[in-house]
């Protein structure tokens, strides 16, 4: 594999930013663990799944950690929120998965020369 700041690129990977909710017991438990042991466990879900952990941080606000992680493909990561979410440690896990900019005006750009609105057609 080819490495590039810390991403190991795979024929078929993508980067997905978890957004994660400690449970009650979790924020309880907090003064137990470190970020060590958490990123730990972060690097098995990860794994897991398939792929690698690129950055994980806590953090203040509408969520208490964020981990980007680099996966073969969606099922892969909605596996690994599964696993996490029956584990307890979250109440909340959401994903966000990136996109190719330029693939996705070409597409745009495409559609659009054919493609009209309702009472257009």
């Amino acid at each position: 594999p080819i490495t590039f700041k810390k991403r190991v690129l795979r024929k078929h990977s993508m980067k997905f930013i978890f957004l994660g909710t400690m449970s009650v017991e979790s924020v309880s438990n907090m003064h137990t663990t470190s970020h060590e042991k958490r990123r730990k466990m972060a690097d098995i879900v990860a794994t897991g799944a398939g792929g690698n952990v690129l950055d994980m941080t806590f953090c203040q606000g509408i969520y208490d950690m964020v981990a980007v992680m680099d996966l073969p493909d969606a099922s892969s990561a909605i596996g690994a929120k599964a696993a996490v979410l029956a584990s307890g440690a979250y109440s909340t896990v959401d994903i966000l998965s990136e996109f190719d900019l330029n693939r996705a005006g070409k597409v745009q750009e495409q559609v659009a020369l054919r493609y009209k609105g309702m009472g257009r057609e």
